[in-house]
């Protein structure tokens, strides 16, 4: 029952963005396909696991994902929590398991860590206890908000760039320029999500959001239409400038950052 609530919430579902981040930054780099395969393996279990446990009547409590009934609705919530429970020790199983051939062994272990730290107390984890602890509040501000979403959302996207940089010795020019893209793509990424709750239709895939029907403060609600239209298209310009350095060789990236700025509520 157990692999098969995992396999259910794995596949097929949502675009892969994370994954495919992770691709296009390795081939930025130049660094092994194999290596890629591990790293982006490990970060789809993890951010599957959130999703399973965001879903949960007890956190955000949607019925749908992906445009199918969640996790807990398509088994039972224990069996939800237990696939949650399951897929988070997997990723890091994979990473342990299947780096240690392929790259030096103090570079599996800060590969490792950087996804322990993106998904647990220091990201992830906090992040979401912070969006829950702020669900009665109407006077949430801009700076808690980016707070709340960068540890949430974006620092696992910025762990699938720190996962590739850890892997790859890359130079300082780059390593920055990557950092700022994806600081930004994970804001604006969130921001883009509340755009879309608040404006777009509620029939691509996913339900009317928790968050309106709980009252939350979200950057929709922060900001006039008008302001969070420019505030996205302002963060996706930066991010796209931060890639400038890396000439033709960001076209793919480029290219993923240009759909996800036209993406609809059904690619989640």
């Amino acid at each position: 029952m157990i692999r098969s609530a995992i396999n259910y919430s794995l596949f097929p579902g949502g675009k892969r963005i994370r994954p495919v981040l992770v691709y296009l930054t390795g081939d930025l780099l130049d660094l092994d396909l194999k290596i890629l395969d591990v790293i982006a393996a490990a970060i789809e279990l993890t951010h599957c696991y959130s999703l399973i446990h965001d879903d949960l009547p007890a956190m955000d409590n949607d019925d749908l994902r992906r445009g199918k009934p969640s996790c807990h609705k398509a088994f039972d919530e224990a069996t939800a929590i237990l696939a949650g429970d399951g897929m988070q020790p997997l990723a890091i199983e994979v990473l342990l398991t299947h780096l240690s051939p392929l790259i030096q062994p103090q570079q599996v272990i800060a590969v490792t860590l950087e996804l322990v730290k993106a998904s647990g107390i220091s990201g992830m984890v906090s992040g979401q206890s912070l969006d829950l602890s702020e669900l009665a509040k109407s006077s949430t501000g801009e700076k808690q908000l980016r707070e709340i979403h960068y540890l949430k959302t974006g620092r696992l996207i910025l762990a699938c760039i720190e996962m590739v940089l850890n892997a790859r010795t890359a130079s300082e020019a780059y390593q920055v320029a990557l950092r700022t893209y994806a600081s930004h793509l994970g804001l604006v990424f969130q921001m883009q999500d509340d755009y879309l709750d608040h404006y777009a239709p509620t029939d691509l895939g996913k339900g009317r959001s928790s968050d309106l029907a709980n009252q939350k403060t979200t950057f929709a609600t922060l900001y006039s239409k008008n302001k969070l239209e420019d505030k996205i298209n302002s963060h996706y310009q930066i991010a796209f400038d931060a890639l400038k350095i890396f000439d033709r060789k960001a076209l793919a990236l480029i290219d993923l950052t240009r759909k996800l700025q036209e993406r609809s509520k059904l690619d989640r």
